[in-house]
């Protein structure tokens, strides 16, 4: 497990869907959260369904920024 510096819920795990990060022990990549919220979802809509904190999903939009 690789946890991404700055970061309190994102992380990378080897193996765990495609090595991209996901939500820290869930397999809920950034690249989910993001689909979700492009398609009209909002943050706690998006923790909710995914039941990840709502902070885990502002990593996630601030993460795809950089």
């Amino acid at each position: 497990m690789v946890l991404l510096p700055g970061y309190k819920w994102l992380e990378v795990v080897p193996g765990r869907r495609g090595g991209g990060p996901t939500v820290k022990g869930t397999r809920v990549t950034v690249d989910d959260i993001l689909e979700a919220l492009a398609n009209g979802w909002g943050v706690e809509e998006v923790a909710e369904n995914y039941r990840i904190p709502a902070e885990a999903v502002y990593e996630a939009n601030m993460h795809q920024r950089l």
